[in-house]
């Protein structure tokens, strides 16, 4: 039975904002010095939705075999330990399906839009990295004739996409915990393990990956890029400086909001003197502004510490 699925697109996974006129900020944290977490609920529900045919699948036993995959996985301390300690960190999973079934011409399909939301309790007590707000949708082809069951082709799907999520959230969440070979293997190598490395890489303050991130600055995606300079800015290392100043983005505001918050965040005489040139000679009015805010910014601000080697 023919199938593909591929990711549609990240909600809060992996995010790193650009503050307005400041500093770009990291929104992950170490896990160092945290309590292990406990394995609490695990529910899985249907999305509200015209056509939405979810109810052909046992809901409740998906439910199981995602808990059994996340426990086996060792990312948790254990079962939900919430009754007897209150105050214990637990994570709480939902996920949200949406099936649906299309007929044409002799073919069909099934598809499925799921969600899969990770939650911590109480609040701050575990490591922000835990928690996500990730979806994926996916759609596998098959032969009504061969395949009449449409339960069984629904419930298959299903399985298979909500598997594939967890396998992906629990890939992420051990990369908290390998070594700094591995953080330096997973920067190199394209695919979604690279932007939770350099949040991790950040996070851990891994000085020796300012050269890897430094080139990632020039990457073809964008969340790479902005995943990149945030690390960079986390760290303080000037380094990024000359790389940023060479910018061919000058034309583009948002581009260049995001060089020149982290130009003054990072500090320095080249970040000063590079946001001095673009605040008195760039041609568009809006970025001599944003150039010349940053600079009042880098200017007030005191010395940036040196950044361990």
């Amino acid at each position: 039975m023919p199938f593909s699925w591929w990711r549609v697109r990240w909600l809060t996974y992996a995010v790193w904002a650009m503050l307005p006129l400041g500093v770009v900020a990291c929104k992950r944290q170490s896990a160092t010095a945290q309590p292990r977490l406990s394995l609490g609920s695990v529910a899985v529900a249907p999305a509200a939705g015209a056509g939405d045919e979810s109810s052909l699948v046992d809901r409740e036993a998906l439910a199981r075999k995602a808990r059994v995959q996340l426990l086996q996985a060792g990312i948790f301390a254990g079962e939900d330990v919430e009754s007897t300690n209150p105050g214990a960190a637990v994570a709480k999973i939902r996920i949200t399906l949406s099936m649906e079934l299309v007929q044409a011409d002799g073919k069909a399909a099934v598809r499925a839009d799921v969600r899969l939301n990770v939650s911590t309790r109480p609040a701050g007590v575990a490591a922000s990295h835990f928690a996500e707000d990730v979806r994926a949708n996916a759609e596998m082809l098959y032969d009504p004739g061969a395949h009449p069951d449409k339960k069984a082709v629904v419930r298959n799907l299903a399985e298979r996409v909500v598997g594939d999520l967890l396998a992906a959230y629990v890939a992420r969440q051990k990369l908290w915990s390998v070594d700094r070979q591995a953080i330096h293997a997973a920067l190199a190598a394209p695919g979604e393990m690279r932007l939770e490395a350099i949040h991790v890489a950040a996070a851990r303050k891994l000085f020796a990956e300012v050269p890897t991130l430094v080139a990632l600055l020039s990457d073809d995606e964008e969340a790479i890029r902005d995943a990149a300079l945030g690390a960079l800015v986390e760290l303080r290392d000037p380094r990024a400086v000359p790389a940023l100043t060479k910018t061919k983005s000058m034309k583009d505001r948002r581009e260049m909001r995001k060089i020149v918050d982290a130009l003054a965040a990072l500090g320095g005489q080249e970040a000063a003197d590079y946001l001095s040139f673009v605040a008195d000679a760039h041609e568009d009015e809006e970025i001599r502004i944003m150039a010349r805010t940053a600079l009042l910014r880098l200017r007030n601000k005191s010395p940036a510490s040196s950044p361990n080697p």
